[in-house]
C-alpha cells in the first residue's frame, strides 16, 4: 500500500460513524392511576351521617372514594371477633366517635385467605391492646395482625384511608 492509501484508510478510520437506522420514539406513559381524579366534595354532616347510617338508624361503614391504590372509608364497628392482616395495605386511621380498641400483634389463628394476602377472621392471640378514644391516630403496617372492635356497649366510628404497597 501506498503513502496515500495510508493517509486515506486512516482519514476514514477517523470519520465518526453515525447509526443510519432510525430507533422508534418512546411510547407514552402509562397514565398513573386507573380511575379519574375526584372533582370538589362538599358533604355536610347529615350526608355523612346518611352515609355511615342505615334507615335503620344502626351504623354500617361506606366507602367514600375507591382508586387503583388507595381507598378511603367510614367504619363503624360494633362488638368484632374476627382479626385481620392485610398482605398489601397500609391503614391510616383517625378515631372520629365512640370507644374501641385495637388489638394488634400476635398470632392469628383460624383466618382464610380472602385474595390478594387478605387474612380474615380467626382469633388473635397474644396481641397488644390499647383502647382508642375519638381524636386517636394509627398507622397499621401491611402484615400486621389487628382486631378493631368497640368496647362493650360502644359504638366505634373512624375515618380509614388505606393505601397500596
Amino acid at each position: 500500500m501506498t503513502f496515500r492509501g495510508l493517509l486515506a484508510v486512516a482519514a476514514l478510520a477517523a470519520l465518526p460513524i453515525t447509526a443510519s437506522a432510525q430507533t422508534a420514539a418512546p411510547a407514552a406513559p402509562a397514565p398513573l392511576h386507573a380511575t379519574k381524579a375526584e372533582p370538589f366534595v362538599y358533604q355536610p354532616a347529615a350526608e355523612v351521617e346518611a352515609l355511615t347510617h342505615r334507615a335503620d338508624g344502626k351504623p354500617q361503614s361506606a366507602i367514600t372514594s375507591d382508586h387503583e391504590y388507595y381507598y378511603i372509608e367510614y367504619v363503624t364497628r360494633t362488638v368484632n371477633k374476627n382479626s385481620e392482616a392485610h398482605g398489601h395495605w397500609y391503614d391510616y386511621i383517625h378515631v372520629l366517635s365512640g370507644e374501641g380498641t385495637i388489638t394488634y400483634g400476635g398470632t392469628q389463628e383460624g383466618a382464610h385467605d380472602t385474595g390478594d394476602l387478605e387474612m380474615r377472621g380467626g382469633a388473635l392471640t397474644g396481641g397488644k391492646t390499647i383502647t382508642l378514644h375519638p381524636g386517636d391516630r394509627l398507622v397499621v403496617p401491611p402484615g400486621l395482625v389487628h382486631l378493631f372492635t368497640a368496647t362493650p356497649g360502644n359504638t366505634f366510628t373512624y375515618l380509614i384511608f388505606k393505601q397500596r404497597v
